[in-house]
């Protein structure tokens, strides 16, 4: 009897190693797909570990990524549907409720994606990327006052993170506060040089009268990125000022070849 059961307890034993290794082996996989970014092939895998163990734990997650999946082949009703499904599951997964307002920002349910975020943020008053997408929504949405207000959380939860001080350079240079805007872009050029971070300092110095000092932006973010329409608006913007009609007319051709749009164009000639 006692070798029996010690044969039992061995088959067993290697079951479960085998079911856990078949788990893993399956999460393993999936997050090769996503480097591909076949979303259907890491959906298959992924059903196929919480298949494989049913009372898994870590399945509302596994389920909350079958729903990003979903997402990101643009199935964005039943990535909604699948997101609902795991947060009825796990009422208290601050991952899932982003997740899920996401996909409802995504889908101009704005209202309900701010909902979403005000839940995570009372569960966790500590979520950085809740309060910055619902910092941004207030903030496209003319609500200055709560926009900031969630932006200075931000600011003390990750004051040097690079999105923080973007969305701050951003929020400064809408408000016409352009010396504030332009200290963000100058402590965000100092961690990465982007093309785009020159872009909002040169117009900043633009509408400061500092040509100079946009030139020299303009210039440098023409070397990190020739094909950047925004930089050739600007340049055109700086024409205008110094009163060079032809230069401008030049550069705004540039920046309709390179996506800046016509109506733009007319706007900045008519000023």
């Amino acid at each position: 009897m006692r070798k029996i059961l010690s044969v039992v307890s061995a088959i067993l034993l290697t079951a479960i190693v085998i079911s856990a290794s078949d788990y893993i082996k399956y999460i393993d996989l999936a997050d090769e797909a996503v480097k591909k970014q076949d979303w259907n092939r890491a959906e298959e895998l992924l059903r196929a570990a919480m298949q494989s163990e049913p009372s898994n734990p870590q399945n509302v997650l596994l389920l909350s990524n079958v729903g990003m999946f979903q997402f990101y082949r643009g199935e964005d009703s039943l990535a909604l549907h699948t997101l609902s499904e795991a947060r009825a599951i796990a009422p208290a997964s601050t991952v899932i409720l982003n997740n899920r307002a996401k996909i409802l920002r995504h889908m101009g349910r704005e209202q309900d994606a701010m909902k979403d975020y005000d839940k995570v943020i009372e569960m966790d008053s500590l979520n950085y990327d809740a309060y910055f997408n619902r910092g941004y929504l207030r903030f496209t949405h003319g609500d200055s006052i709560g926009a900031k207000a969630d932006f200075n959380v931000i600011e003390r939860l990750r004051p040097e993170d690079p999105n923080t001080l973007l969305v701050l350079a951003v929020m400064y240079s809408n408000q016409g506060k352009y010396a504030e805007s332009i200290s963000y872009y100058n402590r965000l050029i100092k961690k990465v040089e982007k093309a785009e971070y020159y872009t909002g300092r040169a117009m900043c110095r633009l509408a400061k009268g500092d040509l100079a000092e946009a030139s020299d932006d303009i210039g440098r973010g023409l070397e990190l990125d020739p094909e950047d329409g925004e930089l050739y608006y600007c340049r055109a913007y700086l024409h205008l000022l110094q009163y060079r009609e032809d230069d401008a007319k030049a550069d705004a051709a540039l920046a309709r070849r390179h996506g800046v749009s016509q109506q733009r164009i007319d706007e900045l000639f008519a000023q």
